[in-house]
């Protein structure tokens, strides 16, 4: 994990650095002088070499410092950074609650029910929430649940003096946007692993042996038929935060993702490092956590003693 996050550092520092545009210019606007714009990249310390200022930076990191704003000067990162970190998370939790109960079980329904009507009511409901965009089904959610039925609000911003938690109704459609998309992708695997592991022996053996269908299913079947899809829950959760920028847009939900947006349009290159690190961050300790619940769910695979 710290081996791969070193080096997607680098990777990350050098890809903000040759992006076009200058961000002296971008902070001073068009009709800067170049002597205020020579002063103001040296005062940034913008004319150092690459690996002067991405040890500089790294360094600081390390230490818990993002640096100071480029486009809002004088403001630090970790002032309005981890606020919008934790609006994010709070709404990839939301989206987390929503669409992996329901992925799993109708995954699971239609995997017992292969080949009946259910299972096709499910499979085309699977692939036309994969079809859709974000932003699509967002637009769509907004026309049905804002403005055709008005039950909850069409924007997702945050009233000035207010707290989230005080307007946890703004989360409902942007997690369920989130959702939508969501939901194809872990279905169509439960529903994939289920009928795999309903065919093999040991659960025929089950059957044979008069066990009722239900226990088959719940005790045998789906411990083994959870194992693809929690790698595909994991790892699309550095998706889901990368994700976000879209919906976070379309919504105008102050998160991570709308943060990292701001910083692109701005070329406020520390807080993008910042932001992109941290998407870096999810999926690294996501693919670990779900490296670790599928050794708990399958003992062969644990290491004991340098044996598999």
């Amino acid at each position: 994990m710290i081996m791969t996050l070193a080096v997607m550092s680098f990777l990350i520092f050098l890809l903000v650095e040759i992006m076009p545009g200058d961000a002296a210019q971008t902070v001073l606007g068009q009709s800067a002088t170049p002597e205020s714009l020579a002063a103001l990249r040296e005062s940034m310390g913008l004319d150092d070499p690459m690996p002067i200022r991405y040890g500089r930076w790294a360094g600081a990191f390390i230490h818990g410092d993002l640096g100071e704003s480029l486009y809002m000067r004088g403001v630090q990162i970790n002032t309005v950074f981890w606020r919008k970190v934790g609006h994010s998370v709070i709404l990839a939790l939301t989206a987390l609650v929503f669409y992996v109960p329901l992925s799993l079980f109708l995954g699971v329904l239609a995997g017992v029910r292969a080949g009946k009507l259910t299972d096709s009511i499910i499979s085309f409901f699977g692939l036309a929430t994969m079809a859709l965009p974000e932003f699509v089904s967002g637009i769509i959610l907004i026309t049905i649940f804002a403005i055709k039925i008005p039950l909850l609000p069409i924007t997702s911003i945050i009233p000035i003096g207010e707290t989230l938690w005080g307007n946890l109704n703004i989360l409902v459609l942007p997690a369920l946007s989130i959702t939508l998309v969501m939901f194809g992708y872990v279905s169509r695997m439960q529903r994939s692993s289920m009928i795999t592991v309903m065919n093999s022996d040991y659960i025929r053996a089950a059957v044979l042996k008069g066990m009722p269908r239900g226990y088959v299913i719940f005790r045998h079947a789906l411990k083994n038929a959870l194992l693809p899809t929690i790698t595909i829950i994991g790892m699309n959760m550095g998706w889901l935060f990368g994700g976000l920028i879209v919906v976070e847009t379309l919504f105008g939900f102050p998160g991570l993702g709308s943060l990292t947006l701001s910083a692109i349009k701005t070329r406020d290159v520390p807080l993008l490092e910042a932001s992109v690190l941290f998407i870096t961050f999810i999926f690294v300790v996501s693919t670990f956590i779900t490296d670790m619940m599928y050794a708990f769910l399958n003992p062969r695979i644990r290491f004991k003693g340098g044996d598999v």
